[in-house]
């Protein structure tokens, strides 16, 4: 579970956390055992897009890309 940079590093770590639990729940639900999921939260640790432009000023649509979880497949 990842996270915007806005917030503090301790809301964004709960907020992205709680993304991948929800994640998960989903995945338990399709039938995934829950002792195959790993959850992990980055909080804003880990941004794909800048959050902000080169200026400094806020950039939304980076912020947007952030707020996600992502979902790697180990077979």
């Amino acid at each position: 579970g990842h996270a915007d940079a806005l917030g503090s590093d301790d809301y964004n770590r709960k907020l992205s956390e709680a993304r991948a639990v929800s994640v998960r729940s989903a995945l338990v639900m399709f039938g995934v055992p829950e002792s195959q999921i790993l959850v992990t939260a980055f909080g804003e640790a880990k941004p794909w897009k800048e959050n902000t432009t080169e200026d400094g000023t806020d950039n939304p649509e980076g912020r947007q890309h952030n707020r996600r979880a992502e979902i790697y497949l180990n077979f």
